[in-house]
């Protein structure tokens, strides 16, 4: 494959922000480019960002054995982002692999308790346990978890879903206090990073637009992590 060329001002906006961290979504390229890509990232001193997606029975997204082989080859920083209405399955087989970031979403938690849980067992498993919030959910449902969780994910949109990113939402990112990482997730690009860098966001996960030559950002396919070519969207609680 022809790597994809890292967009200069996403990199050059990151590196006026120190402290900050890139990952790559590799949900951005197509399928068979994406062990590649993720070590094109790591390359770069970037994270590896992968969607590892259910919907019902039916895995897509980042496939597991992808995920596997970049734990079994050592290959990150990786960040695995669980997009599904039930996560229990999916978080015990990935907390099986050697990951450093495990992102679970509140909407699939039934209380607050299920969200301290998964944290746990996540932790257990030696992966750091961040917590993906969608738009449309009330900010402060999510306050309570931030005593258990060790990062927060904000999206800028729904999940499931592929229209423009809000950064207004970015604004959520700087209101963790100051000991709690956040992050921000879904369309971010060149026009946006700065307002969400300046809102408080120290982790920033970006696809199509990071990865501006890859074949499949040409041929139109999602951008991040949360957008999706199929319209289908992860049922919430």
């Amino acid at each position: 494959m022809r790597y994809p060329t890292l967009n200069p001002a996403i990199l050059a906006e990151i590196a006026r922000h120190p402290g900050a961290t890139l990952a790559g979504s590799i949900y951005a390229v197509a399928e068979a480019d994406r062990l590649a890509t993720a070590e094109h990232l790591v390359h770069a001193s970037l994270w590896i960002h992968a969607d590892v997606i259910m919907d019902d029975l039916t895995h897509w997204g980042v496939d597991l054995s992808l995920v596997r082989t970049l734990s079994e080859r050592g290959i990150g920083p990786l960040d695995v982002h669980v997009i599904a209405p039930e996560l229990d399955g999916l978080i015990s087989e990935i907390c099986a692999q050697k990951v450093n970031r495990i992102t679970f979403p509140f909407e699939s938690c039934p209380d607050l308790d299920a969200v301290a849980d998964i944290a746990r067992r996540i932790r257990s498993s030696g992966a750091a346990a961040w917590l993906a919030v969608a738009p449309g959910t009330d900010f402060a449902e999510v306050r309570p978890c931030f005593e258990t969780i060790d990062g927060l994910l904000v999206m800028l949109i729904e999940p499931g879903s592929t229209g423009a990113a809000d950064p207004a939402l970015a604004a959520r990112a700087g209101q963790t206090g100051p000991g709690l990482p956040s992050g921000v997730d879904g369309g971010v690009d060149a026009a946006n990073l700065g307002a969400c860098l300046s809102a408080g966001a120290s982790y920033v996960v970006s696809g199509r637009a990071l990865l501006s030559s890859s074949s499949s950002a040409a041929a139109g396919s999602p951008g991040s992590a949360s957008s999706t070519p199929t319209g289908r969207t992860p049922k919430g609680r």
